[in-house]
């Protein structure tokens, strides 16, 4: 079964849904909707497709990837436009928010000190990075290797060229024409990737009488006021355009969008002083980052905006690790449809069940320690969800004949060959584009050190030429 038909066979398969739906009720589906960060973005339209594909009945659940600002400001109904007068409405615009940074203390005590409390629940762990489009320059042992001090000096356009003799320093074997621009990408609106490489910028460099040049303390935000002569990349998709399309260029990004891109990191000075890239820390250099839980409140309910693991001690250990959070009002009256509750209910505890976030590991996302799923886990069940327990959604993992077949069940036998068909696909995909990445870094190195032609390359070029029919064979 080929690429295409495998689409096709999901069109037939939603068209076919879309219209048992009408069918079935009248009303429509039952709706769950959030939005926020872009970050787990994948991992909960996967999330969501596989629930949608285990239960029975019509539902519909959407996430709306606009960035860790945009989902507060929904979730709290803080900063709306209302016919030009920006307004703390204080209403809920999604039935659950998402961010890679907690809420503010200042935000948590004013909607708190209004009435309206929530639970912010910690679910996946992941890396943000650096990435760059210095042409020659290779991913891996012969990448480029930045610091957080050179990082503070370039984002704030004291250093403009690769060239620079500080940057040489660190990377001698650095080939670039000379006074070769640096062309910085960055992000405008409130973005927790900016939050996070802000604050690690910060945590390895800070600004003192000793690094005039380090990073201010009142520059470690979501939202910052940036050198002009750098260039406003918002969202994953157009940061990612930006590093592709503009040779010389730097830009951040959460890692596993920028390793699907196939982009080329930055091999960052973590917090012992060794330089890797996020491939190289993998997930044990995430999760190490994460092992101090001393800033974590005991209750969902409480205050995390300590809670940051950046520039963290251990030789693996990622400098720039996230915490990603689901927000969900405790009072859920805005979501009229009890059954709609109770949805949204089964699928935050979705993502602390590993059937269903163990789907997000290849989209670079960790679980959370045990003793912090818990903490959420006890959030969820402190929410006011006010439905009755024939209300209730329930999952079924091993065959229960009777009940399984209920209404409200999500059942882990019921399956659509579209989304099979698509998950087999990726999976057999993936060696297949790592082969591929691996090729070009060999092509790279070459180019880097002035091999641009000759059979080498050549022979090279025919081994990415074959691999990249193998690929295009496995779609069609």
């Amino acid at each position: 079964m080929n690429l295409y038909t495998a689409t096709s066979l999901l069109g037939t398969t939603l068209f076919g849904a879309l219209a048992a739906n009408v069918l079935a009720d009248e009303e429509g589906p039952i709706i769950i909707s959030g939005s926020g960060t872009t970050n787990p973005s994948k991992c909960f339209w996967h999330i969501m497709a596989k629930l949608e594909e285990q239960i029975k009945i019509p539902v519909r659940m959407t996430y709306r990837a606009v960035g860790s600002g945009t989902g507060q400001k929904e979730f709290l109904g803080k900063g709306i436009d209302i016919d030009g007068t920006i307004t703390d409405t204080e209403i809920a615009y999604n039935d659950f928010g998402s961010g890679d940074i907690p809420i503010s203390a200042a935000d948590k005590e004013k909607w708190n000190n209004n009435g309206i409390e929530f639970a912010q629940l910690p679910f996946v762990l992941s890396a943000v990075s650096f990435f760059h489009n210095i042409p020659g320059v290779p991913n891996g042992e012969m990448g480029l290797n930045m610091t957080a001090c050179l990082l503070a000096r370039v984002f704030s356009a004291d250093i403009t060229e690769w060239d620079h003799p500080d940057i040489k320093e660190i990377n001698p074997g650095l080939n670039v024409e000379e006074n070769y621009p640096i062309y910085v990408g960055r992000r405008d609106l409130g973005s927790s990737s900016t939050y996070s490489i802000t604050h690690y910028l910060h945590a390895q460099c800070p600004e003192s009488p000793d690094e005039p040049k380090g990073w201010p303390e009142d520059k470690a935000a979501s939202k910052i006021e940036w050198d002009p002569t750098t260039n406003a990349c918002d969202g994953s998709g157009p940061m990612t355009t930006c590093i592709r399309e503009n040779e010389g260029a730097i830009g951040y990004i959460d890692a596993a969008h920028g390793h699907e891109a196939d982009l080329k990191e930055i091999k960052l000075k973590n917090g012992d002083g060794f330089f890797l890239t996020s491939k190289e820390a993998g997930i044990d250099g995430v999760q190490a980052a994460a092992a101090d839980l001393s800033t974590v409140p005991s209750t969902a309910f409480g205050d995390f905006t300590n809670v940051a693991y950046y520039n963290m001690k251990g030789p693996k250990t990622w400098p720039i690790s996230l915490v990603s959070y689901v927000y969900i009002r405790k009072d859920l009256s805005h979501i009229t449809n009890p059954v709609s509750r109770t949805l949204l209910k089964a699928f935050a505890t979705a993502l602390f069940d590993p059937d269903y976030i163990g789907l997000c590991e290849r989209y670079g996302h960790i679980p959370v320690p045990a003793e912090v799923k818990d903490i959420s886990m006890a959030g969820i069940a402190e929410l006011n969800w006010d439905a009755t327990e024939d209300q209730e959604w329930t999952f079924e993992k091993k065959t229960s004949p009777g009940w399984g077949q209920g209404d409200y069940v999500i059942s882990k036998k019921r399956k659509s060959f579209g989304l099979y068909e698509a998950d087999r696909l990726a999976d057999d995909m993936q060696p297949l584009m790592e082969d591929l990445a691996d090729l070009k870094a060999e092509m790279a190195v070459l180019k880097g050190i002035g091999l641009s032609s000759g059979s080498a390359v050549v022979n090279m070029a025919w081994g990415v030429g074959a691999l990249v029919g193998a690929v295009m064979l496995s779609l069609y």
